[in-house]
Formats: C-alpha cells, structure tokens, sequence
C-alpha cells in the first residue's frame, strides 16, 4: 500500500483563485489465500475407542495442500458394541465339526456371551489417505477411504461333565478369535487450535468378519460330552460408524 500527496497552489500573486488538490492513491497486492496451519503431524488417540475395544494410537501426515494420510495401529479388546448389535439383530451361521449346522447341538456358551468367556490382547492397524477441501490440510472438512483391520482374541473354559450339573466350563482352556475387516467412506472436520486438535467423523461401508468358536456337544443319554472342537463363521453386512479423535500436532 502506498500513498501519494499532491499540493499544487497558485503563486501569491494571484491568491483570489489559488486551490489544494490532495490525491490519495492506494494499491492493494495483498490475495485472499487459505488458512496455514504450520503443521505437518499430529499423534492422535480415540478416547472412546474402548466401547468397540480398541485402543489405537493414530499419525497423520501432511502430504501437501490437500492431502494427508493416516495410519494407526493399537491393541484390541472386549467389543461392547459388537456384542450388542449381534446378539439383538444377526444371526451368525455357523459351520461345525462334526457336519451338523443346527446351532441346537452347541451347548458351549454362545458367541458374544461373557459368562465364562473372556477377551485376551489383540491387535487392529488402520491406513485413511484424506483429501481436505475447506481450507489447507489438515484443518477443516475432509473425506477419506480407508481400510480398517481388528484382530479379537478370547479364550474360554471348555465344557466338562459334572455329575450333578451335567456340562459346564471348567475344562482346559480353548482359545477362540475374531477378524473384521473393514473398507469405509468418512466424512470429517478437524480443528487444529494452538497445540491441539478435535476430529470428528462419520462414515459408512463395508464389513466382513469370520471367526472360530468353540463348540460342543453334550450327549445327555450317557451323561458325557460327545464331541467337540471350533466352528467357523463369515459375515458380510453394511457398516456404520461415528468416531472422535484428540490430538497433538507438531
């Protein structure tokens, strides 16, 4: 911006017509242009990943103007959620050992039941490249693709026959799993404040799951367990989720 003054006055001679011309010339070069961050990382966590069980640790990486990647990877849990959504809505079809797949002949706890299962340590890896839109990455509106993989390990007293309860878990422990696979579109704002940032996400897509449980059969006519082993399972359904994420850029 520069400014210029002109004064131009008659001489005294002629002071009945003298006059003052001020011009003021101002130029502008300044651009309207997007918000900078400044930031190229930020380490991030998911406070409430422990209702899914997971508990991940999350990096997201500035590419350039636009684009950013994140990956994350953590350990895994007890699924509340999961353990809900299935046992009030799906049915799992199960293939079992010994050739029959009416679900009646298992008389080992059912999938998602906790009475005498329990979850051990798992693991879940997570890559999302992003594409910001709003306003210089990685701050403001963004969608992103990305691909989720959840390891879910349990393990669970096999059955035993007991002559005054019949079949219970008190037997040797058998280890049971279950994978999800997940392939997702997410719609998300993130906002980057002094050192922090608050991310917020929706999105929806794909899952696959399969897993194996252990089975068994109690033979009631002689008081003994008649077979038993791990039936596997596969689910492909839609998928829903809402996610928040805080975290520490640098």
């Amino acid at each position: 911006m520069y400014t210029q003054l002109f004064v131009a006055a008659q001489s005294s001679k002629n002071r009945k017509d003298s006059t003052v011309v001020i011009i003021f010339n101002e130029n502008k070069t300044e651009r309207s242009k997007s918000k900078k961050t400044g930031e190229n990382t930020i380490i991030k966590i998911s406070p409430l990943g422990f209702i899914t069980g997971t508990f991940p640790v999350y990096l997201e990486r500035r590419i350039n103007d636009f684009f950013t990647v994140q990956v994350g990877a953590g350990v895994t849990g007890k699924n509340y959620l999961r353990g809900i959504i299935q046992q009030e809505n799906e049915e799992v079809n199960f293939k079992y050992p010994w050739g029959d797949n009416r679900q009646i002949t298992d008389d080992a706890e059912r999938l998602y039941s906790f009475d005498y299962r329990k979850p051990t340590m798992g693991y879940m890896f997570s890559v999302q490249p992003r594409l910001y839109f709003d306003s210089e990455a990685p701050d403001g509106s963004f969608i992103a693709v990305s691909y989720d993989y959840y390891k879910y390990n349990f393990s669970i007293p096999g059955l035993v026959n007991n002559a005054n309860n019949g079949a219970v878990h008190t037997g040797a422990s058998k280890s049971e799993n279950e994978t999800l696979n997940d392939i997702m579109v997410h719609f998300g704002y993130q906002t980057i404040y002094d050192k922090l940032t608050l991310e917020y996400t929706s999105g929806i897509g794909l899952r696959t799951a399969s897993g194996s449980k252990y089975v068994a059969y109690y033979n009631y006519a002689n008081n003994s367990i008649g077979n038993e082993g791990f039936a596997t399972y596969n689910q492909t359904a839609f998928n829903f989720s809402i996610t928040l994420k805080v975290g520490y850029h640098f």
